[in-house]
């Protein structure tokens, strides 16, 4: 939201998934008797099939851990996308959901039950 208006997010041509991992990033504003809103609604109406963010403030060295832990397991470390470059995907039977890659990674926090529970996944479970 410091960066980006929320127009320009919701008028897109398209949008990937994304992982937004900033404290608060997932957080939806109460607007009284209106529905709430907030960023993750801005990335829906662009059409973003999956958005992994945080609904609460959070520790960075409990959240840089999780996101490592999330990518290890979608196989986005440097060494793994080299590969993708390459053409040497892995067998379908190894591809996992970002939902299931944020499941997993809840156990790697400090705060197991704060930082790990803070991270949802807005929309569809997709896999790389």
């Amino acid at each position: 939201e410091q960066y980006v208006r929320s127009h320009k997010i919701r008028h897109l041509q398209q949008c990937a998934a994304t992982m937004l991992w900033g404290c608060s990033s997932g957080a939806l504003r109460d607007m009284g008797d209106f529905e709430r809103i907030g960023t993750p609604n801005n990335y829906m109406l662009a059409g973003c099939p999956t958005l992994v963010a945080n609904l609460w403030d959070v520790t960075d060295r409990d959240i840089d851990k999780f996101a490592l832990s999330v990518f290890d397991k979608l196989a986005l470390q440097p060494e793994e996308v080299k590969k993708w470059k390459t053409g040497k995907k892995c067998a379908a039977d190894c591809r996992t959901s970002v939902v299931a890659a944020v499941a997993q990674s809840r156990d790697v926090c400090k705060l197991k039950y704060l930082t790990g529970a803070a991270v949802v996944v807005y929309g569809i479970p997709f896999y790389l």
